[in-house]
């Protein structure tokens, strides 16, 4: 009896526990568990899915011929004789041929995979090198005196994978590689190794800078003929830029006597002083106060920025002898070609005499055509265009018919960035569609910078623009971009 009751009871406390709702959330979460760990090692043990296995072969100018077939590499010589191939447990993904730290002798760059997540040489505190998973590693070769192809460096495991990698087309010792996420990553040869540069170029460009009477009379009077005080709040902004540039709405001038404000500006040179002392890098200076102090002004204001090495854009001195549309800056890898242009100069025209002295925007169809073809050539030379623009109506926070026909034209052309001023008032910012499927950013109006214009919150106002470059595989794209707000208007008192 007690034996069969001992029974029952135990069927009852069976039955109550099946159905206690927390043993089946145990037994869930330790079949997930479970199911995670298998998981887990199974996946270490496979290379990912996503992979793309290239096949193909290419001799490089050595004669050295490669051929990935399989996942395995061979080299061959200039006779067809094998001379290397890839060890046996890696699984080659992709392979190039460089020369890495410019020495003359060919390096291939091959990306593979292989188990464990060090090469042969591991730092010395690592006891376990993972041999049970797969990883991606980079690896460079290069060809020896003796006609042998040694190991000249490798990565440990890399992390965030590379789906593809690629040689800069204006460098070809920078290697781009393309992470999972689509961020790419730049590389180049330093003492022993590859190293992970910074694939950035930060951008800053400010408006019209505009040096009235009162500005005049606030130097002269507070500031003992120094003009530094106009910069001194956006030198740390300036600073922090690869390039930064701003609109020399009014041109130098050598000439006391010529020193004025508005209607014909003539700046002083401690204008120019005050300006590179900042920091700037780009003068631009194509705009309609340019012929102000007719060729000479622009003789001094470019030979000035230049000799303090910066760049000057939208005039040419008297001396020069032939149009130069544009000019190259570089900055962390990338080549940015530069224009400028101006709707005109306020009546004034020197074209007869000197056919290059300001860069005008086209006021004819072939005018358009050499512009198109102009920008086409600075493509062949450098990686990103910038348009520096003087247009629009003056007062007018919307955009004319004409600059938006001019946009247009500029995204056919191929231009990547336009940066526009003179309206005295900043406008809309946009991206339009260009032919080829990218886009164009286009900053119509950044406003005043330093000027002395209080008709309204519009003038007294401005824009800083913020651009940040960087290196993908279609080429340099801008990956983000803002405006920020400053005031332009300077007192009398200041």
């Amino acid at each position: 009896m007690d034996r069969q009751l001992s029974v029952k009871q135990l069927k009852m406390h069976k039955n109550k526990f099946l159905k206690n709702k927390y043993f089946w959330l145990l037994l869930f979460f330790g079949t997930a568990v479970v199911l995670y760990c298998l998981l887990f090692i199974h996946s270490r043990n496979k290379i990912p899915k996503w992979v793309r296995w290239e096949s193909r072969t290419e001799t490089c100018e050595a004669g050295l011929t490669a051929d990935l077939t399989g996942k395995r590499l061979t080299v061959y010589s200039d006779k067809n004789e094998k001379i290397w191939e890839s060890e046996k447990g890696h699984r080659v993904q992709d392979f190039l041929f460089a020369d890495f730290d410019e020495n003359g002798r060919t390096d291939l760059a091959v990306l593979l995979w292989k188990r464990g997540i060090y090469g042969k040489r591991r730092p010395f505190w690592v006891t376990d090198n993972e041999e049970d998973r797969y990883s991606q590693h980079l690896f460079i070769y290069e060809m020896t005196d003796s006609g042998e192809i040694r190991q000249k460096w490798c990565t440990s495991y890399l992390g965030e994978e590379i789906t593809r990698m690629k040689l800069m087309e204006q460098n070809r010792s920078f290697l781009l590689t393309e992470r999972i996420s689509g961020a790419c990553s730049l590389w180049r040869w330093e003492s022993f190794g590859l190293k992970n540069m910074r694939n950035e170029v930060k951008l800053v460009a400010f408006g019209d800078n505009i040096i009235h009477d009162e500005i005049l009379e606030s130097a002269y009077g507070r500031h003992n003929g120094c003009f530094d005080f106009l910069y001194e709040e956006f030198i740390e902004e300036i600073e922090s830029a690869d390039l930064s540039s701003l609109q020399v709405e009014t041109m130098l001038t050598d000439k006391p006597e010529a020193v004025s404000g508005y209607p014909n500006f003539g700046s002083p040179l401690a204008v120019g002083e005050a300006i590179a002392g900042a920091g700037f890098d780009i003068a631009v200076c194509g705009g309609n106060h340019a012929l102000d102090r007719g060729i000479s002004g622009i003789d001094v204001t470019a030979s000035f920025f230049e000799n303090k090495g910066m760049t000057c854009l939208g005039v040419q001195k008297s001396s020069d002898t032939a149009e130069k549309p544009y000019e190259i800056r570089s900055a962390n890898g990338m080549k940015l070609a530069l224009f400028s242009y101006t709707y005109g100069t306020n009546g004034k025209d020197i074209r007869d005499r000197y056919p290059y002295g300001v860069h005008y925007l086209p006021d004819s169809p072939d005018e358009e055509k050499k512009l198109i073809t102009d920008l086409e050539k600075a493509q062949k030379e450098a990686d990103f265009l910038i348009i520096f623009v003087h247009w629009g109506q003056e007062y007018e926070t919307e955009v004319t018919e004409e600059q938006e026909r001019m946009a247009q034209l500029f995204a056919r052309a191929g231009a990547d960035l336009v940066i526009g001023t003179h309206p005295h008032v900043h406008q809309k910012i946009e991206e339009i569609d260009r032919p080829d499927g990218k886009k164009m950013l286009i900053f119509y109006s950044l406003g005043n910078f330093r000027a002395c214009q209080g008709m309204n919150d519009n003038t007294k106002t401005g824009l800083e623009a913020v651009i940040y470059l960087e290196h993908c595989f279609e080429g340099v794209r801008v990956r983000e971009y803002t405006a920020r707000t400053l005031t332009a208007f300077v007192k009398a008192s200041e």
